[in-house]
């Protein structure tokens, strides 16, 4: 196996930074740089020359040797002065090795799944928790990268398992028909596991949501108040704001992050009676976004919040948006003012409150499609057994759990494993 080599650093200048080194050829590194040997997990300065005996750096040199690494590998890093042309130095004097070879993006966190450090679950939460940009996204992604999921899935299984052991040890060894206590504790089994099994199903619109962000949807009659709005939260001019009405034609997106939520807001044309083709379009346009939205807010700067156009079920808050001008009488209505900075933060409370609502029961979410289809697969599987005779299909039942224990399974131990893997490390930065 070659041995790995890539900066753990991005910037391009910094006070320190690390290449990291893992492979069978790592404990070479002193005879490559030219320095006395290291102690195992013991920082220690030595000088770093090239191939002609020229210095490169001080630098600190710390061994981990395997397997208790994050690789499962020898792994040596290397902390030098944060020049680039040190680190050019240091990378040209490894790629001049045999057996070394810079490394593929994420492939130290591959060759940990390869050793058996990690699952496929927790390298897919470590890829979503160097993405994450939210303390939501960031709280899922530890869950799974910290083996919630695993567990989850472990337990799945390990209940599957046991009632398939029962049935055939029931099969091999009773000459016997089952008894209806029996039959009653199998069932009952059985369908909690249903029962958690289309719980967790459930959880996976909300993960996305959390990975991918909430969609909110502004919608209104022209000058509203719609733009102005986003430029207050963004504290940026994204929209254009005039008198002039429709001066939004197309839908302009912008990400935020609310109190932890990652939000998607949509400004979107005024909804008016024109003849403009472009700003129909736009009007369109908007009242479809506003159907596939977790969240609408409905603007006005009067009392007319009816909107007969707008189908969707989402949660909708009817926001006045010129309260310094005056207040309406109405409970029902959020009072705003985007010129005073009166009752925004409040909105902002109400909009994270319902996405709080929308968590689901379970604690550990389904983050990938390839979760829900496994665990589809399961439950299928156990659905069809549901209302079997044990004693008349045994062996039926017997073979609807093994289908349901490989399918589980395959969540954290996949056969055609590479291509999972490529999709799991090919959006992983190179020293990872």
């Amino acid at each position: 196996m070659d041995t790995i080599y890539s900066s753990a650093s991005s910037a391009p200048k910094s006070a320190i930074k690390i290449i990291r080194i893992s492979g069978p050829e790592s404990k070479n590194i002193s005879s490559i740089f030219f320095f006395k040997p290291t102690k195992p997990r013991l920082a220690t300065l030595r000088s770093l020359l090239d191939s002609s005996q020229n210095i490169i750096d001080k630098a600190i040199i710390i061994f981990f040797p395997g397997p208790s690494t994050s690789t499962g590998e020898d792994i040596i890093e290397i902390h030098f002065h944060g020049s680039i042309i040190i680190e050019r130095k240091i990378l040209n004097v490894l790629a001049n090795q045999k057996k070394f070879r810079l490394a593929e993006p994420g492939e130290y966190t591959k060759r940990a799944f390869l050793n058996g450090l990690l699952d496929l679950t927790q390298a897919e939460g470590l890829n979503d928790l160097i993405n994450s940009e939210t303390n939501s996204q960031f709280n899922l992604a530890m869950s799974q990268f910290q083996g919630k999921l695993y567990e989850k899935i472990t337990s799945w299984r390990g209940e599957i398992i046991f009632l398939l052991s029962k049935l055939e040890a029931l099969i091999d060894f009773s000459d016997e028909e089952l008894s209806n206590d029996v039959e009653k504790i199998f069932f009952n089994r059985l369908k909690f596991l249903i029962n958690d099994l289309k719980i967790s199903i459930e959880s996976k619109p909300y993960a996305e949501r959390i990975i991918s962000g909430f969609v909110v949807t502004l919608i209104g009659k022209t000058n509203v108040g719609k733009s102005s709005l986003i430029n207050f939260l963004t504290k940026r001019n994204y929209s254009i704001v005039t008198n002039e009405p429709g001066t939004t034609r197309d839908i302009l997106e912008v990400s935020l992050d609310l109190k932890g939520y990652p939000v998607i807001f949509n400004d979107t044309a005024g909804i008016r009676y024109t003849k403009s083709l472009v700003e129909q379009i736009g009007i369109k346009k908007a009242l479809e976004r506003a159907e596939s939205s977790d969240l609408i807010l409905i603007l006005s700067d009067n009392d007319k919040f009816d909107f007969p156009e707008l189908s969707s079920k989402a949660k909708k808050i009817l926001v006045h948006t010129k309260s310094d001008l005056g207040k309406l009488d109405r409970k029902d209505i959020h009072e705003i003012s985007v010129k005073d900075g009166v009752g925004i933060l409040e909105l902002i409370d109400k909009m994270v409150t319902h996405f709080h609502s929308l968590k689901p029961k379970e604690n550990v979410l389904l983050t990938k499609q390839r979760h829900v289809q496994a665990v589809n697969k399961t439950l299928e599987a156990l659905l069809r057994i549901s209302n079997v005779d044990l004693n008349l299909y045994p062996e039926l039942v017997a073979e609807e759990l093994r289908v349901a224990a490989t399918a589980i399974g395959s969540i954290t131990n996949v056969v055609d494993v590479d291509e999972i893997l490529d999709d799991i490390f090919s959006s992983f930065c190179i020293g990872k």
